[in-house]
């Protein structure tokens, strides 16, 4: 396998981009999401990974956002109600579940 950079012009990763096609090729159902902002291009990445049936889990300590509340609220709002979106979790854990 090889790495694969995808290079996104809007807030989602999978606005024209085939991060679609490339996660179904390899068969790949969950997602381990990083990134900033956490309240713009993290969330509508998750929201959109969320609507096509990925199940996402946000790293809490691997975003960064403009404001620490905003962060707060962010993860907040991806694990309400059981997870609506996601999970949230840290790169510890992550990183355990993978040595695991």
């Amino acid at each position: 396998d090889s790495d694969i950079v995808l290079y996104k012009t809007r807030y989602s990763g999978f606005y024209a981009t085939d991060l679609d096609l490339i996660l179904q090729h390899r068969n790949i159902k969950t997602l381990v999401v990083c990134g900033v902002t956490l309240e713009v291009c993290v969330h509508t990445t998750v929201r959109e990974a969320n609507d096509r049936g990925y199940e996402c889990v946000v790293l809490a300590d691997c975003v960064g956002s403009y404001f620490p509340e905003f962060q707060r609220v962010a993860l907040e709002m991806v694990k309400a109600q059981g997870a609506l979106f996601g999970w949230v979790s840290d790169s510890g854990r992550a990183l355990a579940a993978l040595h695991a």
